[in-house]
């Protein structure tokens, strides 16, 4: 599985490249085509950060995630 550092992941927010990543329990998932993830951006979050702690906030639960492929591994 491949690792990424945050540095990296940060290039994957659906402008300095296509893809659009996301972290979540040190899981990179691949959320680009995500209805909700149109040009990086889902309801004011960013894309190609760590997820983990904005999802106690968030109005689902991780199970949001299971939709899509995971990719890699967050490491610090």
């Amino acid at each position: 599985m491949r690792e990424f550092t945050r540095e990296e992941l940060s290039k994957y927010d659906g402008k300095q490249k296509e893809e659009i990543y996301v972290a979540y329990n040190g899981k990179i998932y691949d959320v680009t085509g995500g209805i909700s993830w149109e040009d990086g951006d889902h309801f004011g979050h960013d894309s190609g950060i760590d997820l983990t702690e904005q999802m106690a906030e968030a109005p689902h639960e991780e199970e949001v995630f299971e939709d899509f492929e995971i990719v890699g591994i967050l490491i610090d």
